[in-house]
């Protein structure tokens, strides 16, 4: 049995997804009432944006992301 896909389909569905870099500024910022999450964003936005992108690979939407500037749908 072969499965086949539209191409369109696909390429229509993936633009319409929010683009933001990392999942886990994602969860951090959608996270409601999780102390853990809550501690470890806060530990994030006191580091400086060298260490984010460097270590964590992090971009600098991201790091607009965490520290409040966007919110994410």
């Amino acid at each position: 049995m072969t499965v086949q896909f539209s191409r369109q389909a696909i390429t229509t569905f993936s633009t319409s997804l929010p683009t933001t870099g990392s999942g886990l500024v994602r969860r951090l910022v959608r996270a409601r009432n999780d102390p853990g999450k809550e501690r470890i964003r806060n530990w994030l936005i006191d580091l400086d944006e060298a260490q984010l992108q460097s270590s964590l690979g992090l971009t600098l939407e991201d790091i607009l992301i965490l520290r409040g500037g966007t919110p994410i749908p």
